[in-house]
């Protein structure tokens, strides 16, 4: 995508309604302040490469739209993380359309491994798996022998159509999102037994359990582990795979079921600017922290919403996806 991110804009826009739901709460009467507000950005580290994302200036929608001073700007894979282990040390693999390993060591220092994209990385996410299952689809459609299915070439006419020449999707805007939906047929395929789905689900536990063992390994990381994402909450058998090549390379881990949400670990990150900001430093590109900045002071709701005028100082966290505020 060119040109710069629309992450401000949506991030003034969930600002709005977090202090709309807080105002009618409170029966127009204004809300408690907002002392701090963190949020989690898919994609971040790659638009502030780019050039399309400066993370301070989303520290100026959060002060200007919720009143506060303290702020934190980080990848979603970090709120994913403090979400995960509620806070806790160790080490995370997030495992959707998409797959990252993270971790934090003792000095507040993050630790990613792959979330590349489906195109060169994310091996055994949600998009890699369906790719490969495709992949054996139109082997089969073609005639070819190495590594084709005739299992999942049906499951690719129901998911994709019957196409003559084979499925391609390099000129689908929504390529990512059809693999990720397909990755469910290969998963079904090789609960029930398809040879190549079930080497397809294996080559995906391993590349996962690597993932997870190469954030883990870096010196200072708690030996604790959880996943989170929908893959690994809705197919139990690739979780215990891939749990089991951990164990097998780091058997001294414990494994801990997953506490909370992203959501919630962007709440966990709100409440440390507010409890400990000493603990919180920022680590660019993964983390951007501001503290201490010029107090917004009391802003009325119309500057805000551009509708009636009402004095608000807003601290809540939100019903919905959005910023976390802590008060």
């Amino acid at each position: 995508m060119d040109g710069l991110s629309d992450a401000p804009t949506v991030i003034r826009g969930l600002c709005q309604d977090l202090v709309r739901q807080l105002d009618a709460a409170h029966g127009g009467a204004g809300a408690p302040r907002i002392s701090a507000a963190a949020v989690g950005l898919r994609g971040m580290m790659a638009m502030d490469r780019a050039g399309r994302l400066d993370p301070y200036s989303l520290h100026d929608v959060l002060a200007r739209g919720l009143g506060t001073e303290r702020t934190a700007v980080s990848t979603d894979a970090v709120t994913a993380h403090l979400g995960a282990l509620g806070g806790r040390g160790g080490a995370v693999l997030v495992v959707g359309t998409g797959a990252v390993g993270v971790a934090v060591d003792e000095y507040a220092r993050w630790y990613l491994a792959d979330g590349l994209g489906y195109l060169v990385g994310d091996q055994g996410s949600g998009g890699w798996i369906g790719r490969e299952g495709l992949t054996a689809a139109n082997k089969a459609r073609d005639g070819r022998q190495d590594g084709a299915s005739q299992v999942l070439l049906r499951a690719a006419e129901r998911h994709f159509g019957r196409q003559r020449h084979g499925v391609a999707l390099d000129s689908r805007p929504d390529a990512l999102s059809l693999l990720a939906e397909f990755a469910k047929d290969v998963l079904a395929a090789a609960e029930a037994g398809d040879p190549v789905s079930v080497a397809i689900r294996a080559t995906a536990a391993r590349g996962l359990a690597d993932t997870l063992c190469a954030v883990l390994g870096h010196p200072g990381v708690e030996a604790r582990v959880a996943t989170t994402g929908n893959l690994m909450a809705k197919v139990p058998e690739l979780r215990a795979l891939v749990m089991s090549h951990v164990t097998e390379v780091r058997p001294d881990v414990e494994m801990v079921p997953t506490v909370g949400e992203p959501l919630d670990g962007a709440l966990v990150l709100a409440r440390r600017l507010l409890e400990t900001p000493e603990g919180v430093p920022s680590n660019r590109p993964f983390l951007s922290v501001r503290m201490g900045t010029q107090d917004p002071g009391v802003i009325a709701l119309d500057e805000l919403l551009d509708g009636d005028a009402a004095p608000v100082r807003a601290g809540a966290s939100p019903a919905g996806p959005g910023p976390a505020a802590a008060g």
